[in-house]
């Protein structure tokens, strides 16, 4: 899980757990001596799509009883097909039937963000562009949806609002001009941290540039303003766009020269692939 710290993965894991089990599994404590035996079960797809979870899914029957153990058929960032087995697990009854639900939940959520990265990535493979995410992602999942869009071949955008320094619109008009703006934040922050403006004209982007931002972020500019701003700030800052981008738009935006595209579209549009946990 590259890029995932384990202890904290941990925390969250068993958050998920908590929230589901709650005191314990009434339905499991119905089977008595019966939910220790030891079982197999299989995860199963029921449709395409591109791998992403499946350490975490691991980690999850682990949690519950330290003796289960898994096999991840389908590496992350891999393809699968329908009817094909995507991860085995083995263990007591009991974990497996606890586990269930919250593994099924991430797995099914962060493979279908994944697939739809992989979707948008695919249509402009052949150009030098890079496809990120954005923060538009589910409250307590977004280390983990970021996660799974570079499972499917996307780059993360900033993780947060400490990471790194986004002037925005608002932002904008509050200090009363861009430039202000750049001077008042990097003032502020550390001399690590770079620095994102969101440019609504070509005014805007030359304003950027003048007080030496890192980052030019486009945002729902037309083809041709694009196309400028590209030629504007090409090798004097990285230049992204960002704003209604989807399949319908990535590749004419792409061949503008941008060097990144950055989307909600892979989070909140991604669909929940169809996986299914079945004892053996």
């Amino acid at each position: 899980m590259r890029g995932l710290v384990p202890w904290d993965v941990d925390r969250r894991l068993q958050s998920f757990l908590e929230e589901d089990l709650g005191f314990d599994d009434i339905t499991t404590q119905g089977l008595g001596e019966l939910s220790l035996n030891l079982v197999q079960a299989e995860i199963v797809a029921k449709s395409e799509g591109v791998m992403a979870g499946g350490p975490l899914v691991s980690r999850v029957f682990s949690l519950l009883d330290p003796e289960t153990v898994t096999q991840v058929v389908v590496p992350d960032g891999e393809t699968f097909k329908p009817g094909q087995i995507v991860l085995k697990v083995k263990g007591r009854a009991r974990a497996i039937l606890m586990g269930e639900r919250v593994a099924l939940n991430l797995l099914q959520r962060l493979c279908g963000i994944a697939t739809k990265t992989k979707e948008l990535v695919k249509l402009v493979e052949d150009l030098p562009v890079k496809i990120a995410d954005t923060r538009k992602t589910s409250p307590g999942l977004r280390i983990f949806e970021k996660y799974a869009v570079r499972c499917g071949g996307g780059v993360n955008h900033r993780l947060g609002l400490y990471d790194c320094a986004l002037i925005k619109d608002n932002h904008i008009a509050i200090f009363g001009s861009v430039q202000k703006a750049i001077e008042q934040i990097r003032s502020a922050i550390p001399f690590t941290a770079k620095i994102v403006v969101e440019c609504a004209d070509l005014d805007q982007v030359v304003q950027a540039l003048q007080g030496r931002a890192d980052i030019i972020m486009l945002d729902n500019m037309s083809l041709s303003q694009i196309r400028q701003a590209v030629k504007i700030g090409k090798n004097k800052a990285i230049i992204e766009a960002s704003g209604g981008i989807g399949p319908h738009n990535i590749r004419p935006i792409a061949e503008q020269g941008v060097d990144i595209i950055s989307t909600g579209y892979i989070t909140h549009q991604a669909i929940w692939l169809d996986l299914s946990l079945s004892v053996k």
